[in-house]
């Protein structure tokens, strides 16, 4: 196909797949890169067994909850971490740096903050999720009946995989979690950003995950550890992916702050 019959759309396409590429490289090509993924899954683990242990039925869900709250805090520390990627790739370094984790309270505040985000807008979402269901009279009866709930459940967690990005530049922009609800600009920068290769990533993210976890998944315990690993991995590329695509679509768009690590 010759240049001038490249649609808007074709280049869009392709823009995903050059970026992927281009992090992966840059990835492989850093010194022991894995000595930096394996504490991000050994964080990411503790939430994970704790969730595995409570649906089956190993611990209560009173002692399981107050579990979950204590490794909140580990998880904090990750997501700080990913944070920090993410607003390398707004600022547009050149290539996928891997941080030191020396800085893991300055990445713990940052994730703390994103969790209330999360947190947010998660009641939000699941309260929407629930009304939707019950005015299309989605509940299912029985297994067979399950389907076009499990659907849009599905959708509705590629939504959320791509929305968080969108908003926690918001966050990285201005330096404050209520700018994250602001529904002004947020929406506008849903419009700016939500493109054909946003959409390619949102949908090659839960695809990746949710493959990997179902394979991991099978080897028991040692699965639980290489899916935290793995999913770690994973979030690395594409949180640096997502914020390569969010600088393209809103250029030059707000700067993102790095207060907390500087």
């Amino acid at each position: 196909m010759s240049d001038r019959h490249l649609t808007q759309s074709d280049m869009w396409k392709a823009m995903f797949g050059i970026i992927l590429f281009n992090t992966l490289r840059s990835l492989f090509n850093t010194p022991r890169w894995w000595g930096k993924i394996i504490p991000g899954g050994v964080l990411n683990l503790p939430p994970a067994l704790v969730l595995v242990l409570i649906f089956t039925g190993q611990i209560g869900p009173g002692m399981g909850g107050v579990l979950l709250i204590v490794t909140i805090g580990l998880l904090c520390i990750a997501w700080g971490y990913l944070y920090r990627i993410f607003v390398d790739a707004l600022n547009g370094t050149e290539s996928l740096n891997l941080p030191s984790w020396s800085n893991w309270w300055a990445y713990g505040v940052a994730g703390f903050w994103l969790f209330l985000i999360v947190l947010g807008y998660t009641v939000i979402g699941v309260a929407g999720f629930v009304m939707v269901v019950s005015v299309l009279g989605l509940i299912p009866s029985s297994v067979e009946e399950a389907g076009a709930l499990s659907l849009l459940l599905i959708f509705t967690v590629i939504f959320f995989y791509g929305f968080f990005p969108i908003v926690f530049t918001r966050f990285a922009a201005e330096g404050r979690v209520w700018m994250a609800f602001e529904p002004g600009p947020v929406w506008r920068d849903l419009r700016q950003i939500v493109r054909v290769d946003y959409i390619q990533a949102c949908f090659g993210l839960f695809g990746i995950s949710l493959l990997g976890s179902l394979i991991l998944g099978q080897l028991s315990l040692i699965g639980v550890v290489l899916t935290a690993m793995f999913n770690f991995f994973l979030m690395v590329v594409f949180t640096r992916v997502l914020g390569l695509l969010i600088r393209r679509a809103l250029k030059p768009g707000p700067p993102a702050r790095s207060e907390y690590w500087n």
